[in-house]
Formats: C-alpha cells, sequence, structure tokens
C-alpha cells in the first residue's frame, strides 16, 4: 500500500469523539519512550511511529486530542510525502500474545486494525511501543520492532534503528528506502528486514536528561544517531563524521526513543 492510499481514503473517515482507552494507552505507548512527528513543519508527540518493513511508507499516529481524534499521518519512503487520516481507536482484542486495536470511522465502520505484542512477552524488554502491524483499507503492513529499541527514526532516504544488546552495547542498522530488503526473523514477535549497514560496538556520548547521542565507528567514519526525550523539543538526525568534519545529517521526520 502506497502512501497515497490514506489520502484516497481521507474522505470517508470523519474524527470520532472517542479518546484513545487506559488499555490501549499501555499497549500503543511505551512508559518511559517518546515518539515524535513532524507536521506542519512543528514536532508533535505521537503515540507510535510504524516503520514498514514492507511497503512504501511509515505512519506515525496522534494521541487522542482533547475531542478524542487520533489522526494518521503516513509519510511515504523515499522522500516523505505525507498524507494523513483521522479514525477512532477501539478497546483491545487480546488473544496468544497479542492485542488488536479496531480502527473505525464515524459512522463505525471498521477501516483498519493495529496489532501489538504484548509487553510481557518481550523477554529481554519493551523499550519502545510493541506495534507490530497496521491495517488501514485492505492493506496489513508490518511495522518494524525489536526489543531494547532505543532508537527508531525516518528521514527521507532511509530508517534507522539503534538497539541494545546483552553485553551492555548498541547496534545500529540503517535500511535503505531505494532498497529490497527481505524480512528476517526477529525474537520475542519483532519484524525486520535485512539492513543496508550494520555496526555493533556503539556507545552513548551524550546522556543528558533530554536527549540521547549514540555513536558508532567503522572504516575511518563516525556514525552518529540523535534522538530529543523532550516532547517540548523534539527532534532528532543520523550524521556521518570523518576526521571531524560533518559529512551527512539528515533529520527525522518521525522517531521513537527510549530513555
Amino acid at each position: 500500500m502506497r502512501a497515497w492510499v490514506i489520502g484516497a481514503m481521507t474522505a470517508g473517515i470523519t474524527a470520532g469523539a472517542v479518546a484513545l482507552p487506559a488499555a490501549g494507552v499501555a499497549q500503543l505507548r511505551a512508559l518511559g519512550a517518546v515518539s515524535m512527528q513532524r507536521v506542519d513543519g512543528a514536532w508533535k508527540p505521537a503515540a507510535f511511529l510504524c516503520d514498514s518493513t514492507d511497503r512504501d511508507w511509515a505512519i506515525a499516529m496522534s494521541p487522542p486530542d482533547r475531542d478524542g481524534q487520533v489522526t494518521l499521518t503516513s509519510y511515504a519512503k523515499p522522500g516523505l510525502a505525507t498524507h494523513r487520516a483521522t479514525v477512532r481507536v477501539g478497546q483491545g482484542d487480546a488473544g496468544m500474545g497479542h492485542v488488536w486495536y479496531t480502527l473505525t470511522n464515524a459512522a463505525g465502520r471498521e477501516v483498519g486494525a493495529v496489532e501489538t505484542v504484548s509487553p510481557q512477552m518481550v523477554e529481554p524488554g519493551a523499550t519502545t511501543p510493541t506495534v507490530v502491524s497496521l491495517r488501514y483499507g485492505p492493506t496489513t503492513s508490518q511495522c518494524r520492532f525489536a526489543a531494547q529499541t532505543r532508537v527508531l527514526g525516518v528521514t527521507a532516504k532511509r530508517s534507522i534503528q539503534v538497539t541494545g544488546d546483552a553485553r551492555g552495547g548498541y547496534r545500529y542498522s540503517s535500511y535503505n528506502h531505494d532498497a529490497e530488503l527481505g524480512a528476517v526473523d526477529v525474537p520475542w514477535g519483532g519484524r525486520g528486514t535485512r539492513a543496508s549497514l550494520t555496526i555493533d560496538g556503539g556507545r552513548v556520548i551524550d546522556s543528558a536528561r533530554e536527549r540521547r547521542t549514540y555513536q558508532f565507528e567503522r572504516d575511518g567514519f563516525v556514525y552518529r544517531v540523535i534522538a530529543s526525550l523532550e516532547p517540548a523539543q523534539g527532534g532528532g538526525a543520523v550524521q556521518v563524521w570523518r576526521d571531524g568534519r560533518l559529512l551527512l545529517e539528515e533529520p527525522f521526520a518521525a522517531y521513537t526513543a527510549a530513555g
């Protein structure tokens, strides 16, 4: 499903006056994690980010506003062209370690669903929202998820993921939007693909209360992943350095980061 499908269906979906249920907050958000998205040039909070592993888009879902509206914003990959739709999120339906949340329009017609893994099933620890699929219209998109994720962000050219390892270090994985990256098995109910680039042995070089900066090194290049943990000052990016010079910086359009 391409990102334009959300825009095509928006006319048939209007906002409901139902706030996200309490059970939904527990599953669709993660304690200690911050999700943010760029909306009309400004950073806004998100409930979660679904970086699709099998479609050319990423989707951020907003928290409910004061009227209970929940907005889905799709970001086309590559390029990040956006489309939006507003839906209702129903009560969770649990089974076999998963919880499904129905998405409906104002008339009560089902138009999609969000699937999550129960955090208790993720033995190493679920540090970010445990969303593993999102169905909207006729197509289901698998959502990138791994235990001990520290940052998951989407730029115009690639997706970036930082995960913790059992030795206390960090792994950098990038996924180029213009590459064909096959699906791989991910433990604990996760979703993922082959990476365009993987670097192990990363470390935190900035752990201020309001942000994290992770650094990775390979072949003389230094890769840094930066993410704000402060909702009032959202922002994040991936940078590439060499010999003290900044060679590349790609800002995130949406991201999730764990404290």
